[in-house]
């Protein structure tokens, strides 16, 4: 389980937030679907060559319930990345990660420093100050500026960039 958790859970939020255009309410649904395996123990059913599309489709009609229930009109709904939803389970391969980590390199040198510690090592403000002799307010001012340039520079990939904020761990 927590293997699957591992390998889907990015690209599940991803697609979940493509369908209900709510970050928190996308990562709390797909974190309800992967209980809901784990209680009722269902991966265990699962053929290896379904899990993807049966994963992708059980986030999908929870989406499209939560939808409903909001009173939203569902048929209309346009869902063409549902059909490469497979596709992009495969979001952070090598040459995303290489993409986002070539924009952070395009960043001046202390706003890269700044944004590598903050976002991707998880250091504190404080600690990132400490560690390259600035004041924190410098480094809110770089890690605010350099985020600004990153999304401007990623903007045609949104959905990298989203998963660059999400989980920055992942761009070292």
């Amino acid at each position: 389980m927590n293997a699957l958790f591992d390998r889907y859970y990015k690209p599940l939020v991803v697609f979940a937030d493509d369908l209900l255009h709510d970050l928190p309410e996308a990562e709390d649904t797909v974190l309800e679907q992967f209980v809901k395996l784990w209680e009722k123990e269902l991966y265990e059913h699962i053929h290896p060559n379904a899990l993807s599309t049966f994963l992708f489709t059980i986030v999908k009609n929870a989406c499209m319930n939560q939808i409903t229930k909001k009173g939203l009109p569902t048929e209309q709904l346009d869902l063409p990345h549902y059909a490469i939803a497979q596709e992009e389970s495969y979001l952070l391969d090598e040459t995303v990660i290489e993409t986002v980590l070539a924009a952070v390199r395009k960043l001046p040198e202390k706003t890269q420093q700044v944004v590598q510690s903050v976002m991707c090592q998880g250091h504190s403000y404080q600690e990132t100050a400490d560690e390259l002799e600035v004041s924190i307010n410098t480094v809110k001012t770089l890690l605010k500026a350099g985020m600004r340039e990153l999304r401007s520079e990623l903007e045609e990939y949104k959905k990298m960039f989203l998963l660059f904020m999400l989980y920055p761990q992942d761009f070292q």
